[in-house]
């Protein structure tokens, strides 16, 4: 506890008093109220500017280059794979479609061209039009215990090293789109990005082998990567590149990684870079409702990197994934950062020899520099950080309590001091507490108020949470400078850095603690320690202690460093996530991710807060502000009509037999008024509406739209071919043949028990697995789908009369239809054509309409 005297007259590094503080001006009410306007004007002045300049230097994306640009840099021709490839996506191409055929014959045309190319230059190509792997694979995608039964159509393409070895990188893009998705970003950019590179390393040869896998059918189960991990050339693969897309352009983010080796020469290698540790988190909390081909080609044991664009989110997987919402600076983004990594591997020898490191900490700042190391370095950074800090401190203030002149001895002073420090810390720690109710209040009263606010307007959001986070600290800071033992410590600059230093220090425990558990969220913590401990030494070391030069570079360093680093994390949390609540997320995860950098932001204007002074009428101001803020925010739509569209997810479900069509869209509350402005009376009367997954609203109404092709004469034969029972035992054959559809659907119903084993294009379904449907892919129209169930038999005459009504084993034969570009579906093509431009529609993986033909009795 400090005496009256001991904060006046002691000059020490741990407490010094700033000049000018003291003093008959103090008592002036108007140079009070002068000094405090001048000290949150500077201090929320410069935050603007930062903010702006944080936010416009990250967002920044790379000048494309032409053909000719390239050549002079050996870089990635921007201009030429938007130009050339990217613009011919104008239509979406599923796998359940015209134009997924359409788009693989050009893709083997460019690969084809390519691999004559290269023959002329003296280097060995390969490439597999037909891959005739067929994958069986257990899924839940529709419902339980389904079994898929997929061929392939990917397009392999190799490029042999000059070194000679097989071992080989693997790039990898899927060219198929979902159905209501012109297919641009998901995944039309990693596709061009990967013609682009296989284009340059047909001029220029690579000394390692190089895989371009172009797969189908991620869109629905991440099929093609399934498939590729049975294919013969996966056992060279010592790494992966996958390329994904997630939004409309931008810039591409490296957001999942299992290989440091490759991550440090994105680091070193590429012009711009962007990283972030946060997506395995995600991912691991569910917090984004998708998944990539990095799921697959990890698990099976390889090590790589996932690159994605992943903004806006609102425009991923509908009609608006189009050319309009991209550019090439966009491709030129993705494409240099895999190219210059590529080249940085191609050219280390012994690269695949090392053991790759598959836990890792990366990250980037502002696109600009990026930082890669393993957990391990992680660790010792923090651990000499929280050792070193500690014993430094000590050793300065023994050295400076020797050089002033008082009574007490260097042990008082020390426990002087350090009460100090604890006094100030446990300040700190108030402050953090209401700050986290004062922000915790507010976001959970807008939530309640105006829910999904923060889908159009999370700017506006963050901008209300943080004015609340500065009232907490505002609020917490005059509680206690009603306590006369903490008045004095209050008042000056360098005991609030103690305070926050200290809790910083703290703050390092947690990110090590988290580090040892593979968890990287709190990799910023050493930065912010490092601002306020730097904060805290210019403001000792450069004299006069108090100076305006000291004030001023110690708010710079203090301010600027964790500012920068934690605005970067706001607007990346911003852009990721502000989206994903029409996918399932809880809007309250959005607030949470967004309220921890906030929080700390708010937390590192302590010490300016304490040095302005006249906290009861900055409160009051703050107070207003929040309140105005508040009000505004309420009122803010949810949705708009340019970045931030409703997305309603469409399917359509019709049975030919009894002629009954069911429409069900699934979206946020809200989605039955939208339906209500559009839909006529007569599908108006059957709308009904009920909660879906907790979070979100399924509603369902009849029609008399159905698909065109549904009720076309010929477009589904079946017969059954063979039915054979052996004891106990049952075997029946069936064939069936669809004009208009590659993917259909086997709904097996009844005793599904009795079933032991199916099958469907001679591929059996997985062993000792129970069987509830099966989902059949041709690659050609017209095609008969051969298929068959094994069951045990029951005897009649041992069975009573309610187990021989039980009995059944069914099967309803139904096929789906993906494209609607030309009317093919009409339900969807009215609503498409109605609904007003702030909703938009979508369906994640396959099957827009599903159309059921026959049911047969299997037993």
């Amino acid at each position: 506890m400090l005496g009256d005297n001991d904060h006046i007259n002691e000059q020490t590094p741990l407490l010094t008093q700033s000049h000018g503080h003291q003093g008959g001006v103090r008592h002036d009410k108007n140079n009070k109220r002068k000094i405090t306007l001048q000290t949150y004007g500077f201090t929320f002045g410069f935050l603007v500017i930062l903010t702006v300049l944080v936010y416009t230097i990250r967002s920044s994306l790379p000048i494309p280059l032409s053909d000719n640009a390239a050549a002079v840099i050996d870089g990635f021709p921007g201009i030429h794979a938007y130009n050339t490839y990217l613009s011919q996506l104008t239509e979406p191409h599923p796998v359940n479609s015209r134009a997924n055929i359409d788009m693989k014959e050009w893709l083997d045309r460019i690969a084809l061209d390519f691999k004559n190319e290269a023959k002329l230059n003296g280097i060995k190509v390969d490439v597999i039009t037909n891959d005739t792997i067929t994958i069986a694979t257990k899924s839940d995608w529709y419902s339980e215990n389904e079994h898929w039964i997929i061929p392939s159509r990917n397009l392999l393409v190799r490029i042999h090293g000059q070194s000679g070895s097989n071992d080989s990188i693997l790039l990898n893009a899927h060219y198929d789109s979902v159905p209501t998705s012109y297919g641009v970003t998901d995944d039309g950019m990693g596709v061009v990005v990967m013609l682009e590179l296989l284009r340059y390393y047909i001029q220029h040869p690579p000394q390692k082998t190089i895989i371009f896998l172009f797969n189908n059918f991620e869109e629905g189960g991440l099929m093609g990567s399934k498939q590729f991990i049975q294919h013969p050339w996966f056992h060279t693969v010592k790494l992966f590149l996958n390329l994904e897309g997630a939004g409309a352009g931008g810039r591409a983010l490296l957001f999942r990684c299992s290989s440091l080796q490759a991550a440090k020469k994105l680091a070193s290698n590429a012009p711009l870079v962007h990283a972030t540790p946060l997506g395995n988190d995600m991912f691991s909390l569910g917090l984004l409702k998708s998944d990539t081909d990095y799921t697959i080609l990890e698990a099976a044991g390889l090590p790589g990197m996932d690159i994605a664009f992943y903004a806006p989110r609102s425009h991923y997987h509908t009609p608006l994934d189009h050319l309009n919402y991209t550019t090439p600076n966009a491709v030129q983004h993705m494409g240099q950062m895999v190219l210059a990594t590529l080249q940085a591997i191609d050219k280390t020898n012994g690269f695949f020899d090392e053991e790759q490191e598959t836990q890792l900490v990366y990250y980037d700042i502002l696109g600009k520099i990026m930082f890669a190391y393993n957990f391990n370095v992680h660790g010792l950074g923090n651990a000499i950080a929280l050792v070193i800090t500690p014993l430094l401190a000590l050793i300065w203030t023994l050295l400076s309590a020797n050089n002033q002149h008082h009574n007490s001895t260097s042990i008082d002073y020390l426990v002087k001091r350090t009460m100090v420090v604890i006094q100030e810390f446990i300040a700190t720690l108030f402050a953090f507490f209401v700050t986290v109710l004062f922000v915790g209040i507010s976001a959970f009263g807008l939530l309640k108020i105006n829910p999904l606010v923060t889908y159009a307007n999370i700017i506006a959001v963050g901008f209300y949470m943080f004015l609340a986070g500065v009232l907490g600290v505002l609020s917490s800071q005059l509680l206690l400078s009603k306590m006369k033992s903490l008045h004095g410590p209050l008042s000056l600059v360098e005991t609030n850095f103690y305070g926050l230093t200290l809790f910083w220090w703290i703050m390092l425990i947690f990110s090590t603690y988290a580090g040892s558990k593979h968890v990287a969220v709190l990799y910023f913590a050493m930065f912010s320690f490092i601002g306020n401990a730097f904060g805290c030494i210019l403001y000792h070391v450069i004299t006069p202690s108090g100076s305006v030069l000291s004030l001023a570079l110690s708010f710079l360093i203090q301010m600027g460093l964790p500012f920068t680093m934690m605005l970067d994390q706001t607007f990346l949390i911003m852009d990721s996530m502000r989206h994903s609540t029409v996918d399932g997320t809880p809007e309250i995860a959005v607030y949470g991710l967004l309220a921890l950098p906030i929080i700390l932001m708010s937390m590192q204007l302590q010490p300016w807060i304490n040095k302005a002074g006249q906290k009861g009428f900055a409160s009051l101001v703050m107070l207003t502000t929040l309140v105005l803020t508040f009000a505004i925010c309420c009122v803010l739509p949810s949705f708009n009509n340019t970045w931030s569209p409703n997305k309603l997810i469409f399917a359509q479900e019709y049975n030919s037999t009894t002629g009954v069509s069911t429409v069900s869209i699934t979206g946020v509350p809200g989605v039955a008024l939208e339906l209500q402005k559009v839909l006529p009376t007569h599908e108006l009367d059957t709308l009904r509406c009920e909660t879906f997954k907790k979070y979100r609203i399924q509603c369902f109404y009849e029609t008399n739209l159905v698909p065109i092709y549904a009720d076309q004469p010929n477009e589904m034969s079946m017969t059954i071919k063979d039915k054979q029972c052996h004891d106990d035992t049952c075997q029946i054959h069936i064939s069936f043949t669809s004009q208009n559809s590659l993917l259909c659907r086997i709904q097996l119903d009844g005793e599904k028990e009795r079933i032991t084993k199916a099958w469907a294009q001679n591929m059996e379904t997985e062993k000792d697995q129970p069987v509830g449907s099966l989902i059949t892919y041709n690659l050609q129209y017209g095609q008969p789908v051969e298929w068959g169930v094994e069951y045990k038999s029951k005897k009649e005459d041992t069975m009573s009369t309610d187990d021989k009504s039980n009995m059944n084993l069914t099967a309803a034969i139904g096929c789906f239809y993906d494209e609607w570009s030309q009317g093919q579906i009409p339900a969807f093509s009215y609503l498409h054509e109605h609904l007003d431009d702030t909703n938009t529609l979508l369906l994640r993986g396959q099957g827009l309409s599903l159309v059921y033909y026959n049911r047969l009795d299997l037993s």
